[in-house]
Order: C-alpha cells, then structure tokens, then sequence
C-alpha cells in the first residue's frame, strides 16, 4: 500500500518534489538482528564514541597496526564482528565502526555522504595510520571514493562485493518506485556530489583507479545484488590487483566465509 501511494505520488508531483520523496523513502535504513557468532565476537571488543559529542559508536578488538573495517547499507559493524575479531587474533587493532542510521549509531536514515563523513570523524578519534581498510557494498565503495578524494590512505585496500558504482540504489528505486527518467537522473546526480564525483566518472571505476596489488577484490558467483562480474570489471582497471571468487554465500554471508577470512589474512599480513 504504501508503495503503491508512493509511485502515484511520484507521478503527480513535480521533478524536485519526486526526488525529495525518492531520497527520503531510499534513505531510510534497517538494522538486522544478530546472529550468536555476531553477539560473541562484538562481546569481546571494547565499544568506542566516535563523532560530535561521541553520539556514534565503533568496536575495537587487539592491538597493533589499525585496520579498519567499514559495513555495507543496511548492515552493521557485528556483521563484520567475526572477522575483525579473527584479524585481531593474528596481531592488529581491528576496528569496526556503525555509520550514521546503523547498528547502535543514532538515526533512522542515512546517506551516502555519512559513510564519508563518519570514516572521517573516526579517524581523528583513533589518532592512528590505517594499515588495511576493508569495506563491504556501499561501505567499500564509499571509502574508496573517501581514498579517490584524498581524505584517507591505507596501505592496502580490500573491497568485498564492492560496486563499481553506485547502481545497486537505482535499481532497487526503478523496481520498487518505477520514477520517471528525469527523476532517476537528479537522484544520480545527488549520489554523485555526495560522492565527489560525476556519475559519468563514477560509472567509469574511476574511485578504483590508480591501485596496485595492494588491492584485494572479492565477490561471491551467488550475489544477487553486486554481480561477481564488478570483480572482472575492476580488475581490467587495475590488472595487479588480486581477485578472489566464492560461491554459495551470497551478499552478505561471504564476510564471514573461511576462504574469505584466510585471504584476508593473508592479504593483510603480506
């Protein structure tokens, strides 16, 4: 029903008022629940403040160099719990943070620009050089837009089930909202300068150019969200990257997956 209300308003309104509805209805975020493996790992961190008046909340687990690990939208720093807490274990500081409208960060909406921003806001509570940073979805692609801008640098990068672009959100509108083209057009172009950059340029890797074998991709051959195929387009634009498949996980579960785990691991650790 409302979806439905949704679409016949599009419709009857003007350009600039559909994209205040599109924006608003595609902000609002989802905090999923977790599962005990997720309860134990976020247990055993040490819960961090982060952001104007400490109103935002990350997780630290170990000591040593940071690596920093950067949830997807509608995820949460527990999702990534596990696997920091396993990065932890072989000698590093893992830190996992919940952006704006997610986890036990305050909001119920979020945008891109927060994924930004609260990377940003982190960082100077943390005093301290990023070694590795792992994103996951949107959390990937928006921390190397974050790199592509000059606002942060890590020794390496590892992006699993990173879009090249942020398409996922425009698909979902088109499916479920049906906007006209025009209206599609000004939501790219506000994505875009969230982003700081054009959508053009976007569509073109262009957050993922300049990269070495400092760089480690991994999709899952399942997802049907991020298709397995961004892997092969990111990599033809950074050929020394290392490229890593699963299958059977899906969008989600692969953070968690054994074969994920031991190459990152061993990404990190090289």
């Amino acid at each position: 029903m409302l979806l439905d209300l949704a679409k016949l308003t599009l419709n009857l309104t003007p350009d600039s008022l559909a994209l205040r509805l599109v924006d608003a209805l595609a902000s609002r975020t989802q905090r999923p629940p977790l599962d005990q493996v997720q309860r134990d790992a976020i247990h055993q961190a040490q819960s961090l403040r982060y952001g104007t008046q400490a109103s935002h909340t990350a997780w630290s687990w170990g000591e040593g160099p940071l690596v920093l690990l950067v949830h997807g939208w509608n995820g949460r720093a527990a999702q990534m719990a596990p696997l920091a807490r396993h990065i932890a274990e072989q000698g590093y500081r893992a830190v996992a943070l919940d952006i704006t409208g997610h986890g036990d960060s305050p909001g119920a909406r979020t945008q891109w620009q927060f994924f930004r921003s609260d990377l940003l806001q982190l960082l100077r509570a943390l005093e301290q050089d990023i070694h590795t940073l792992i994103g996951h979805s949107a959390g990937a692609l928006a921390m190397m837009a974050a790199r592509h801008a000059g606002e942060v640098e890590a020794s390496r990068y590892a992006c699993i089930c990173a879009p090249s672009h942020p398409f996922p959100p425009i698909e979902v509108i088109r499916r479920k909202l049906a906007p006209r083209p025009a209206v599609i057009q000004h939501y790219q172009a506000l994505i875009a300068e969230q982003l700081g950059a054009s959508w053009d340029d976007m569509q073109a890797g262009a957050f993922y150019r300049g990269l070495s074998e400092k760089t480690l991709l991994i999709y899952d051959q399942d997802d049907r969200i991020v298709s397995h195929q961004e892997g092969d387009k990111l990599s033809r634009l950074m050929p020394t990257a290392q490229l890593l498949k699963t299958q059977g996980y899906g969008h989600t579960r692969i953070i968690n997956a054994p074969e994920v785990k031991a190459a990152l691991t061993e990404f990190v650790s090289a």
